[in-house]
């Protein structure tokens, strides 16, 4: 073996140690971070009469809403028309962040291509808005997880959401086409994607906005859901 042959495995060697010790560094603040609570004054009080949902699937959370309340008719900003096997039957709507490629092109995790994943999680990446109409309203379990909030709160958390996606004239800005089926869409989002930036990340931004207590960093999906028990 040459010795420049030495010196490249050596090289790669120490690349792929550096990667592995960022990995463990990554599960391990994200493990501790998540322990830290905040808004730890938060209670479900006889005035919260919002219920909305916090869903996992064990890799990725979105946020659960009604599509009408006294605050906001989703309908106005996300028409029905836009989505074409939806109506006015269906109840919730639900809303998640993430890296545009990673969301437009796996649709299921047997699509997942191995550039895309590396690229979301090694550098910022463009982001997306994910919409989905929902018929009904959600039942709890594990994976999802009921928060009732207050009309304040509420309120707040439609802030959140209205500012992640772009507007153009005060309307969300439609990718078209970009659908998985006839009852979701894909929107033009703000901010990047990143590893420490994520779809979790993004959901519990959003709780924090609502002063829901969650932790204090979560890019984990087990780092909201824990403190939703």
């Amino acid at each position: 073996m040459t010795l420049f042959f030495k010196k490249l495995l050596m090289f790669l060697a120490k690349v792929a140690a550096g990667v592995l010790l960022l990995v463990t560094l990554f599960f391990v603040l994200g493990f501790l971070l998540s322990s830290f609570p905040v808004n730890r004054s938060f209670a479900q009080t006889p005035e919260s009469t919002i219920r909305i949902f916090v869903t996992s699937n064990g890799v990725h959370t979105d946020l659960v809403l009604p599509v009408v309340t006294p605050l906001r008719d989703w309908r106005q900003k996300l028409p029905l028309q836009d989505f074409a096997t939806t109506d006015s039957t269906f109840t919730h709507i639900g809303f998640g962040w993430g890296d545009r490629r990673f969301y437009m092109e796996t649709p299921e995790w047997s699509d997942l291509k191995l550039n895309v994943a590396l690229t979301s999680a090694l550098w910022p990446t463009r982001t997306a808005m994910h919409v989905e109409y929902i018929r009904s309203s959600l039942a709890t379990n594990d994976r999802q997880r009921p928060v009732l909030l207050t009309l304040a709160q509420y309120q707040q958390l439609i802030e959140f959401i209205d500012s992640s996606f772009q507007q153009q004239n005060g309307e969300y800005v439609l990718i078209e086409g970009s659908g998985y089926s006839g009852h979701d869409n894909f929107y033009e989002a703000h901010g990047k994607f990143y590893a420490t930036k994520n779809c979790n990340s993004w959901v519990n931004k959003g709780l924090k906005a609502a002063d829901v207590k969650t932790a204090w960093w979560a890019p984990f999906p087990y780092a909201i859901m824990r403190h939703l028990r």
